[in-house]
């Protein structure tokens, strides 16, 4: 039986409905005037401009939240109730919202750090720039940091207004935790490593459907480990005429470790780690990216190479002091480091090319680690596909230029008819996307590291350092001799 509304009784329109209505109204008769006679490029354009009042009006809503809840933290003081200051509020704007309240009180705190940190950010999302989702996909990880850091990173998109732009809600995610984990404690990073010990697997079974899930926690590398290898097995059966889809291919795969009792869990791992020189090396503070998981911390990423704890605020001479055995032995014998070279001074990855019209699988691996993520704008999907921009029966190359990475589904969408797609600049990657049907947008590739293009011109020489470095490091250990001069280090 559905649910009952019980009409109100006797209560007086407040004084704003009126304007209100006036408003819904105007909109009402141009949105049926469009929906009625008008073409797909005016009803697409008439959706866009759509998103954005709404997404301006969501910013009104978070103003408005966070008014009543300077309210009622008010009342609570003046009543002497100092245990909760706010308590009710999250519950009762979620009501006014007619959605679930679980969640309110996180939401409550994103308000409060849009309005009393973020001006520039809080400026855009009432221009409608940002979507709730994204602008909750920004704010949700600048909680961790303290307020003048959300005040520098707010800083920091006025210089970089275009540092979202298209990006899905998992890319903005990924994109300011590269900030705020450059800041992250030690004590944060070992909780990323005790919650290892929280690793556990759960089964629910479905009689209704006669299926079974899987759950798992697993540790970041285990994870990763797993994970590529059951992508890669069914990428191979896949090309070899298997008739199964892939997630069958997938779910036969895994079953298959324990029900088989010639299956071997993989011992050859290939897990791709992204960082820079200087926070490999000289606990710099940039965030290092896990290919396939994303952002992690710094000292996290070294710990992982090293295989022991390595302190977040150690100095380059409390480093070379140390100068931990097992941390050289284990980068010299177990680690295979694959150098990505960067423009001089830039974060761009340098380009290769090839003469060949299938993409040779070291580009494919150049391309996914440059992209990261499907390059469809607003789209989170994982890179399935590499792909030709330009198509190469209309005499695309095959080089990295050319080249971007694509889930199934955008891949396939870009072969409707009048959809055409160029490249407009090599560093960033950057293109250009016409659709078949009016509008175009952007895609930009991120950086390779740190969370905003920052070009500037750099002299060559400031690769010098790193050939001091590595001189320093392969010297005996017995020399005394410190590590190059730190004052000789480019900022």
């Amino acid at each position: 039986m559905s649910e009952t509304r019980i009409p109100r009784t006797g209560t007086p329109s407040p004084e704003h409905d009126g304007p209100f209505a006036a408003v819904v109204k105007t909109l009402e008769s141009i949105l049926s005037l469009i929906g009625d006679h008008g073409t797909a490029e005016e009803s697409l354009t008439g959706i866009a401009r759509l998103e954005n009042v709404i997404s301006s009006l969501r910013y009104h809503q978070a103003a408005l939240a966070h008014q009543a809840e300077i309210n009622v933290v008010r009342a609570n003081a003046q009543r002497g109730n100092l245990k909760q200051l706010n308590r009710g509020t999250a519950a009762t704007i979620a009501l006014a919202r007619q959605a679930d309240p679980h969640g309110y009180r996180e939401y409550l705190e994103n308000c409060r750090i849009l309005f009393n940190d973020t001006p520039h950010l809080a400026a855009a999302y009432s221009r409608g720039e940002f979507t709730e989702a994204q602008m909750r996909a920004i704010l949700t990880p600048l909680r961790i940091v303290k307020a003048e850091r959300r005040t520098e990173f707010d800083n920091l998109y006025a210089k970089n207004p275009q540092m979202f732009a298209c990006q899905g809600t998992r890319k903005i995610s990924d994109t300011v935790q590269d900030f705020t984990l450059a800041y992250a404690s030690d004590d944060q990073c070992k909780e990323q490593k005790s919650a290892e010990e929280q690793r556990r697997i759960k089964f629910t079974p479905h009689p209704a459907t006669g299926m079974m899930s899987i759950h798992a926690e697993l540790p970041i590398i285990a994870g990763l480990a797993l994970k590529n290898d059951i992508k890669a097995k069914s990428t191979s059966l896949k090309a070899h005429g298997d008739e199964r889809t892939r997630a069958q291919i997938e779910a036969d795969y895994l079953a298959s470790f324990c029900t088989s009792p010639d299956a071997t869990v993989p011992i050859n791992l290939s897990v791709g780690l992204i960082m820079t020189d200087k926070t490999l090396f000289l606990g710099d503070r940039q965030p290092a990216y896990l290919d396939g998981y994303g952002v992690i911390a710094p000292q996290y990423a070294r710990e992982l190479l090293a295989g022991q704890e390595i302190l977040n605020n150690m100095t380059l001479a409390e480093m070379a002091a140390a100068r931990p055995p097992a941390f050289i032995h284990a980068l010299e014998t177990t680690v295979e480091l694959i150098r990505l070279y960067t423009a001089p001074g830039d974060r761009e990855l340098i380009a290769m090319d090839s003469t060949a019209r299938i993409f040779p699988e070291k580009m494919k691996k150049f391309i996914r680690t440059r992209d990261r993520r499907c390059r469809t704008p607003f789209c989170d999907g994982m890179i399935e596909e590499i792909d030709h921009v330009t198509q190469a029966c209309l005499g695309g190359p095959t080089c990295v230029a050319n080249a971007d990475g694509r889930c199934k589904f955008c891949n396939q969408a870009k072969e409707t008819p009048g959809w055409q797609e160029i490249v407009i600049c090599r560093g960033p990657h950057r293109m250009k996307i016409c659709t078949s049907m009016g509008p175009t947008y952007h895609s930009t590739a991120p950086p390779a590291t740190g969370f905003a293009h920052q070009p500037y011109p750099q002299c060559m020489s400031e690769a010098d350092w790193v050939r001091a470095f590595e001189d320093w490091l392969n010297q005996p250990p017995d020399t005394g001799s410190g590590p190059p001069d730190i004052g000789d280090i480019p900022a």
